[in-house]
């Protein structure tokens, strides 16, 4: 799969995370897109990586999906923490958000 080709696939989370910053915050709408948007770019280059290898065949959709939730530890949500948002539900929302890159990537490359 040549490089180009995660471009659409990042539009397309960037949409969906957006999405679900707003549905879920009604009240911390902009700092969940904002957090929502911050943990796409920072896991941009992995997430590219990984891709590229998924639809080669050199990972498979396991090894993906453990990849990306691996990141749930290391996500950190400042625009929601500085709102005053609890933990459980920043929490509940990175969740939601992994699960989205996993199942957009998935649907998207057809794998």
């Amino acid at each position: 799969m040549p490089n180009d080709i995660f471009k659409p696939i990042l539009e397309t989370l960037k949409t969906k995370v957006t999405e679900l910053a707003i549905a879920t915050f009604k009240e911390y709408k902009e700092a969940a897109k904002t957090d929502a948007l911050s943990l796409l770019d920072q896991l941009k280059h992995n997430l590219e990586n990984w891709t590229i290898q998924l639809a080669s065949g050199e990972l498979s959709k396991a090894d993906f999906e453990f990849l990306v939730l691996a990141q749930k530890e290391l996500i950190e949500m400042n625009a929601l923490k500085q709102a005053g948002l609890a933990m459980i539900k920043a929490d509940e929302f990175k969740a939601g958000l992994l699960d989205i890159i996993t199942s957009t990537v998935f649907s998207l490359i057809k794998i």
